[in-house]
C-alpha cells in the first residue's frame, strides 16, 4: 500500500489542480493520502469569506483521509477551528481551548483501517519554536481563544490510549523539522512522523531511532509518497519518493469547485458593513484615515498616546465599505499591540519618520502585505512642532518610559528598529489593524478626533 502526503500548501489553488488530479490517477482505496496541516492561509479571501471551511471543501474533494492543525488554521480562532473541524478529519491532541478543554468536533487522533492494516494517526499544532522554546504560538493562539499544550505527554497518552487496536502509529506533525526529530527522540511507539510547518524538503526518508520522518516542502510542489509492504500486518519493507507535480495536468473538476468557491466567498466579503463620510489617505504626509487608525488603537487599550506608520493601507476609505475593500486597504496580517519604550526610542524612530525617502521605501517584513514603508502617524494628544513631538502639551523626555499603542511589525522593530519590544513585554490584541478599522467605522469620537491636526 502507499501513503501519499502534503504539507503547508497555504491556498496555492494552481498547485492543488495538480495535486487533485494526480490523487484521481494514483490513489486507490487501499492507499492514505493525508496532510500535515497549513492548508488554508488569510491571503486567500475564499479562506477569510467562508471563515476557513473552503479549506475542508477543497480537502475533502482531494478526499484526505486525515489532517492536522497548522497555525495557519489554528489562528483563525476557536469559531473557524470548530467549523473546519465538524466538516472533515481534523486532528491535534495538544491544540486546547484556552481554558485548557477540548475544541468541539477536533479529534486528538483516529485509527483508520486500509486493507487489514490498522492506523493509529495522531495530529498535533505548533509547540516548540526552532530553537525547541516552549509555547512560542501561545502568544498569539491567546487571542483566539486557543493555546498549545506541551504534545508530547499528549502523544504519548494517544499511543498508550489505543494500544493493541492499531499496527501502525502515524504522527502528522505541523511543528517543524527540529520539533519532529526531537519528538522522535522523546515518544517510543511512532513509526512515521509525516511532518509539516518548516516547509523542509526532504528527499529521502530521515530516521530517528525506530521513527521514520518526512516532509514534502510546501504549496503542493510536490507529493510525498510512501510504498510499505507488510508481514503480518507489521512494516516490512518501504521505499519513498518525492514526486514533483509541476508536469501533471490540471484537474477541470477541481478548478470549477474553486471558481464556485470564490464567487460565494467573494460575494460575502463584498456586502457592505458601514458606510462613512470619506477617510483620505497619504503616504508621507498627515491623513485622516492614519489618524483615525491612531485614535481608535488608542481607545483599545490604556496608553500614553498611540502611533502607525502610514504603511499599514493603501487607500482611502469613503461611503460604503465592505469586508473586500478593508482587505484591499489593509492586507497585512498585524495586530494591535501595547508595549512600553523609552522617549529616546520614539524620538530615533520618529526622526527616521521625517525622511521621505526612507519612508518609500518597501515595507517589506513580518506579517506586512503592502507596498512602501510611509511616515510615522500619531493619536490626536500628540502635537509636531518643529520637529518636537509634545504629548498632551508636554515635550517627549528621552529619559521616560512611555506606554504606547503600536502594531506587531512595530514591535517587532521592522523598519523603525528603536521600537524593538520582546514579545514578553509585550501585550497583542486579538484581530488584524483593519479588523480595528471595521470596529470603529461607527464610532463618531474617533471619526472627530481623525479631523484634529497632529502637525502644526
Amino acid at each position: 500500500m502507499r501513503i501519499f502526503h502534503t504539507n503547508d500548501i497555504h491556498s496555492e489553488y494552481e498547485n492543488m489542480e495538480r495535486l487533485a488530479s494526480f490523487l484521481k490517477k494514483y490513489k486507490t482505496s487501499d492507499d492514505l493520502y493525508l496532510d500535515a496541516g497549513d492548508t488554508g492561509d488569510l491571503k486567500s479571501l475564499m479562506v477569510i469569506g467562508s471563515k476557513g471551511v473552503v479549506s475542508a471543501t477543497l480537502m475533502n474533494y482531494l478526499k484526505v483521509d486525515a489532517m492536522a492543525v497548522g497555525n495557519n488554521e489554528s489562528e483563525l480562532g476557536q469559531e473557524w477551528v470548530e467549523l473546519i473541524a465538524k466538516e472533515m478529519p481534523l486532528l491535534s491532541c495538544n491544540l486546547k481551548t484556552i481554558d485548557g478543554n477540548d475544541l468541539n468536533y477536533l479529534q486528538n487522533s483516529k485509527i483508520i483501517t486500509k486493507n487489514d492494516i490498522r492506523f493509529l494517526i495522531i495530529g498535533t499544532s505548533p509547540f516548540y519554536s526552532a530553537s525547541l522554546k516552549e509555547g512560542a504560538y501561545n502568544f498569539f493562539l491567546e487571542l483566539d481563544g486557543l493555546k498549545s499544550i506541551e504534545p508530547i505527554q499528549a502523544i504519548q497518552q494517544e499511543i498508550e490510549k489505543y494500544q493493541g487496536e492499531y499496527d501502525v502509529c502515524i504522527l502528522l506533525s505541523h511543528s517543524g523539522i527540529e520539533s519532529d526529530e526531537y519528538i522522535a527522540k522523546s515518544v517510543n511507539g511512532i513509526d512515521i512522523i509525516i511532518g509539516g510547518h518548516s516547509h523542509t524538503q526532504l528527499d529521502d526518508i530521515l530516521k530517528i531511532n525506530h521513527t521514520m520522518i518526512v516532509q514534502a516542502k510546501s504549496y503542493a510542489e510536490y507529493i510525498g509518497c510512501l510504498d510499505i509492504t507488510f508481514n503480518e500486518n507489521k512494516m516490512d519493507q518501504v521505499s519513498y519518493q518525492l514526486i514533483p507535480l509541476d508536469k501533471e495536468e490540471k484537474d477541470q473538476d477541481f478548478i470549477e469547485l474553486v471558481n464556485r468557491c470564490n464567487e460565494q466567498a467573494i460575494d460575502q466579503l463584498n456586502e457592505p458593513v458601514a458606510h462613512i463620510e470619506a477617510l483620505n489617505y497619504d503616504l508621507v504626509n498627515e491623513c485622516h484615515l492614519i489618524n483615525f487608525i491612531c485614535d481608535a488603537l488608542m481607545k483599545l487599550h490604556p496608553c500614553d498616546f498611540a502611533m502607525i506608520y502610514h504603511g499599514i493601507v493603501n487607500h482611502s476609505l469613503k461611503g460604503d465599505v465592505s469586508k473586500m475593500d478593508l482587505i484591499h486597504c489593509s492586507p497585512s496580517k498585524l495586530n494591535p499591540t501595547f508595549v512600553k519604550v523609552m522617549g529616546k526610542q520614539i524620538r530615533d524612530a520618529f526622526e527616521l519618520s521625517l525622511d521621505k525617502e526612507y519612508c518609500l521605501q518597501s515595507g517589506k517584513g513580518p506579517g506586512f502585505r503592502g507596498d512602501k514603508l510611509g511616515t510615522l502617524g500619531f493619536s490626536s494628544n500628540v502635537q509636531i512642532k518643529d520637529q518636537k513631538i509634545l504629548i498632551n502639551g508636554v515635550c517627549l523626555d528621552d529619559q521616560k518610559e512611555y506606554s504606547i499603542m503600536i502594531d506587531d511589525y512595530l514591535q517587532r522593530g521592522a523598519r523603525y528598529p528603536s521600537l524593538k519590544t520582546p514579545e514578553k513585554d509585550a501585550k497583542f490584541f486579538r484581530g488584524f489593524i483593519r479588523d480595528l478599522i471595521e470596529d470603529h467605522l461607527n464610532d463618531e469620537e474617533c471619526f472627530t478626533s481623525c479631523k484634529i491636526k497632529r502637525g502644526v
